[in-house]
């Protein structure tokens, strides 16, 4: 199944996050965030963000170069679909992420439980492998 380029618009709202589902086959998944991962977008984009990630139980790529802030609860979303992927032997791999985003991650922590990658073909790659 592959869905190139295809945006997946939320309700209407100044802080609405999209997903954008660059690819999706047998090995892996391949989605674009852009918005704000804050409270609000956290909650805008949980279930779909699952169901594309986590329910397909495939290793996958998250591209964040159009997420321009995130908070606590978009690093526990992510977190928690990387902890779901693990248990199921698969990875989840964070691409590109902004410099602001870049800091909160590297603060967090994060980069020791999940890949943080600059090189989108290594990403997809690693992903595939």
């Amino acid at each position: 199944m592959s869905s190139l380029g295809r945006w997946l618009n939320l309700p209407e709202k100044e802080n609405t996050m999209e997903i954008k589902i660059i690819e999706m086959d047998d090995t892996y998944t391949h989605i674009a965030l852009a918005g704000r991962l804050d409270v609000i977008g956290a909650g805008e984009i949980e279930n779909k963000f699952v169901g594309f990630v986590v329910a397909r139980k495939k290793n996958a790529v998250v591209d964040l170069s159009g997420v321009s802030f995130m908070g606590s609860m978009g690093i526990r979303v992510v977190i928690s679909a990387a902890k779901a992927l693990g248990l199921e032997s698969k990875i989840l791999i964070l691409l590109n992420p902004q410099p602001l985003v870049k800091e909160v991650l590297d603060a967090s922590g994060i980069g020791t439980l999940i890949a943080i990658m600059d090189d989108e073909t290594a990403a997809v790659q690693k992903a595939r492998s």
